[in-house]
């Protein structure tokens, strides 16, 4: 009999890890995922390819922060003003320092020190979990979103990567580097995996094709594409562990949310 195809990028990680997800079982919380219209798929993933796109996403702006809340980063005021312009600067310079036009798995070490390094700003209330939402839409093909769900899927407790405690030896910004670089590796030894995967959402979601007839890169990368089996995986687990059903595995896909859906709208000039 033969195994069934499934992905486990947690393997060897300790504690209580997110055990191997089956590629169909994947491919029903993806399908779920992306024809929802309540998930971040059209907010943010449709969202930022418009954003980057009309150039919006080539400076980092007073607001920049307030894009993590479609992705329920859950921004306030305080931290919106913290992120002053000294620190804006420097989250520039780590986002600059990662290549625009490279996949994670496909870099070398000092690119994946830098991705690391971008991963690991913060400031108190915007760690990881927040900063890595933003990061994420500048360089989506680098950069991980290393939300809460995330960390508890790679064995930590849900907000170690913004505490300073100590995990399995591991501080906050060695646990950040640690999921990085396992999730680096792992796009770099199942590429075959992630094309089974793409295979069987991409009639409905047109958006996740492995490649386009411009022979350019996918419109999601392989990376947000596993972020999104991590993070709807881990959520299916944490409602079980409730006693709740699963929330995407299963659940009918709806209607294909098509990129334009989310295009901006110009606004003309009033009449005389």
């Amino acid at each position: 009999m033969t195994t069934p195809v499934a992905i486990d990028v947690t393997a060897g990680f300790p504690g209580d890890v997110l055990p191997p997800v089956p590629v169909d079982a994947a491919a029903s919380r993806i399908l779920a995922y992306c024809t929802s219209p309540h998930s971040g798929w059209a907010v943010y993933d449709l969202a930022g390819l418009s954003a980057r796109s009309a150039g919006l996403l080539n400076d980092v702006t007073a607001w920049s922060l307030l894009f993590t809340n479609a992705l329920n980063g859950r921004v306030d005021i305080k931290q919106i003003a913290d992120f002053d312009l000294t620190r804006r600067r420097d989250f520039a310079d780590r986002i600059g320092r990662v290549p625009a036009d490279q996949d994670l798995h496909r870099m070398g070490d000092d690119e994946i020190n830098a991705v690391i390094h971008a991963c690991q700003f913060g400031f108190d209330g915007v760690w990881a979990p927040r900063i890595t939402k933003l990061a994420a839409l500048y360089r989506p093909r680098a950069v991980p979103v290393l939300d809460g769900y995330v960390g508890m899927a790679f064995g930590y407790q849900r907000d170690d990567l913004s505490v300073k405690v100590q995990r399995f030896g591991l501080n906050r910004q060695e646990r950040i580097a640690s999921i990085v670089r396992a999730m680096a590796k792992y796009l770099r030894d199942h590429q075959a995996t992630l094309a089974q995967l793409r295979a069987e959402v991409s009639a409905t979601v047109p958006e996740l094709r492995a490649a386009r007839a411009s022979g350019e890169p996918p419109l999601i990368a392989d990376l947000r594409l596993l972020d999104m089996v991590v993070w709807t995986a881990m959520d299916d687990r944490l409602a079980i562990n409730s006693g709740l059903p699963p929330k995407w595995l299963g659940r009918p896909a709806r209607a294909h949310i098509p990129s334009e859906a989310v295009m901006p709208v110009p606004i003309a000039p009033g009449l005389e």
